[in-house]
């Protein structure tokens, strides 16, 4: 595992460099091209019809390079924020947990017998001073396993905190957002989170490490804690794959415990792992979606809940 994370960093950091590279050996080639097509023994052997093609490729190629340098700049200070924001959340938020005991247990039909491991506790956090920040903001997520741990803000549609980080501020970064159908109060038979898979691993940029054998093979990994305005739950994966982008894993209601148990086994079968959990019409799913490491795919992580507390 941490083989892979090195190439990864490394491949990162070698196109980053790679960039950098073709930025700052461009003017010089650039200018060596312009002395040569514009020199004094050239100008008497160029007619004006055959300057005017070096002209516009040295034009293009202007463009082109403050374009490269924009681009790489505002990389860097929306990767730069990003990274901060992260820093300062894990740093600011007081999260207060409790031990699990089994009279917590408030929703019996969505819990089985399986042994909890020893350090499992709910995620208590105080979203008092995120609302005053962010008056959009509807819970708190934490994925065991990863370091995942963010505020999730909702909004009316899919599409703001696409490009629009916690703070409001527009970046190709975004947030990590609620499906506008969620309902936090009262949970829906599928609870959807979004989030854009950051090379840096920021935002949901680990939730592809559910795909590792490591990963799965690690029990105590198959958590997702959420702390609401109202209520702590902890949620039990039961699947996860990496699928073609598809909406048949999106939907939030359904009309009939009939389709409501097709959806179950739909997405159970589709796991790349067998989590040996069982899942029926009586649970509860919270549903986890991000774009792969190469954004052809979708990663996707299902959980069903098995224990929730009152605040």
């Amino acid at each position: 595992m941490k083989k892979n994370r090195n190439l990864k960093n490394n491949r990162s950091n070698n196109i980053i460099i790679s960039i950098i590279n073709k930025i700052f050996t461009f003017p010089k080639y650039f200018f060596i091209g312009i002395k040569f097509i514009f020199s004094d023994k050239k100008q008497k052997e160029l007619k004006m019809e055959d300057k005017i093609i070096p002209i516009i490729i040295s034009t293009l190629s202007i463009i082109t390079y403050l374009i490269c340098i924009f681009l790489l700049t505002r990389w860097y200070v929306q990767n730069n924020r990003n990274q901060k924001f992260a820093k300062q959340l894990n740093e600011e938020t007081s999260i207060i947990t409790e031990k699990e005991k089994s009279k917590n247990i408030t929703n019996k039909k969505a819990t089985y017998n399986y042994k909890y491991p020893d350090d499992l506790s709910f995620l208590n956090v105080n979203l008092d001073p995120y609302l005053r920040i962010n008056p959009e903001t509807v819970a708190w997520i934490q994925v065991n396993g990863t370091i995942i741990s963010y505020p999730v803000v909702q909004h009316k549609d899919n599409k703001y905190y696409l490009n629009h980080d916690f703070y409001k501020r527009k970046t190709e970064v975004g947030a990590i957002f609620a499906d506008y159908r969620d309902n936090f109060d009262e949970f829906n038979n599928n609870n959807i989170i979004y989030g854009h898979n950051i090379v840096n691993g920021t935002m949901f940029g680990q939730l592809p490490k559910v795909l590792r054998k490591s990963w799965q093979s690690n029990p105590n990994y198959h958590y997702i804690k959420l702390s609401t305005k109202k209520t702590n739950t902890i949620w039990k994966i039961f699947s996860v794959y990496e699928i073609t982008p598809t909406i048949d894993y999106l939907q939030s209601k359904f009309n009939s415990t009939e389709t409501y148990n097709d959806f179950i086994n739909l997405i159970k079968n589709r796991s790349s792992f067998d989590f040996q959990t069982e899942v029926n019409i009586n649970d509860k799913i919270i549903t986890l979606s991000t774009c792969n490491n190469i954004g052809n795919k979708r990663v996707v992580v299902h959980a069903k809940l098995i224990n929730l507390e009152k605040k």
